[in-house]
């Protein structure tokens, strides 16, 4: 399996770490990032082109994934910018993450983890 898959894999682990240690806010963009990076190793795989771009739903539409993931990308894909900017919501993101959202931000990742996990080339 490609570098960007192995790294999304220790991403979403790092995301559970993150909500052990009550760090919402980071658990929340690790869990986006496991996401972007295991659409990206699939996208790489499957166009053989890199592009740097955050919506996890752009890569999934090129994916043509099925509409569930499409779902979970569209929920998962504002983290990226609410965790990483403290003016995108007006609020700062280590105080507007809870518990839950974090819960949530790993589940839709592993969502789109595990389908990735069938469409990746062993190789």
């Amino acid at each position: 399996m490609s570098i960007w898959w192995e790294q999304a894999k220790n991403d979403l682990n790092a995301a559970m770490n993150s909500v052990k240690s009550r760090n919402f806010d980071w658990a929340c963009f690790q869990a986006q990032q496991a996401a972007e990076k295991g659409l990206k190793a699939l996208y790489i795989q499957e166009f053989n082109t890199f592009k740097k771009i955050h919506d996890l739903s752009f890569f999934a539409k090129e994916l043509k994934a099925p509409d569930e993931i499409l779902e979970v990308c569209f929920r998962l894909s504002p983290v990226y910018a609410e965790t990483r900017y403290p003016d995108g919501s007006g609020k700062v993101p280590a105080k507007r993450f809870s518990e839950e959202d974090a819960k949530k931000s790993i589940k839709y990742a592993s969502v789109i983890l595990t389908w990735l996990e069938k469409e990746l080339s062993p190789n």
